[in-house]
């Protein structure tokens, strides 16, 4: 009789371990995912040299720029170093 409510006792804790842990697992499925910050890093990342001039608009990933001596240029931007930013357009006042 001692036996039999000690085999009893020790199953049934067993029981409860073994729905502890499946609940556990259960529960950690269904709670939401912590939110992470997105850095701001930039898509493109350009340098562009003073001797080109200066900008006088951006549209369409293109800048603008007009040199000292009254050159535009039309530069775009969008690609990865060295071949970009290259430019596209040159015209000159004469």
């Amino acid at each position: 009789m001692r036996t039999d409510r000690y085999l009893k006792a020790v199953l049934t804790v067993i029981a409860i371990a073994l729905v502890a842990i499946a609940a556990n697992s259960w529960m950690a499925t269904l709670a939401p995912h912590r939110a992470e910050a997105q850095t701001a890093a930039p898509k493109y990342e350009i340098n562009l040299p003073k001797a080109w001039g200066k900008i006088l608009s951006f549209s369409n990933n293109n800048l603008l720029l007009e040199g000292t001596d009254g050159t535009l240029r039309i530069v775009d931007l969008e690609g990865k170093p060295p071949e970009f930013p290259r430019v596209k357009v040159q015209a000159r006042w004469q």
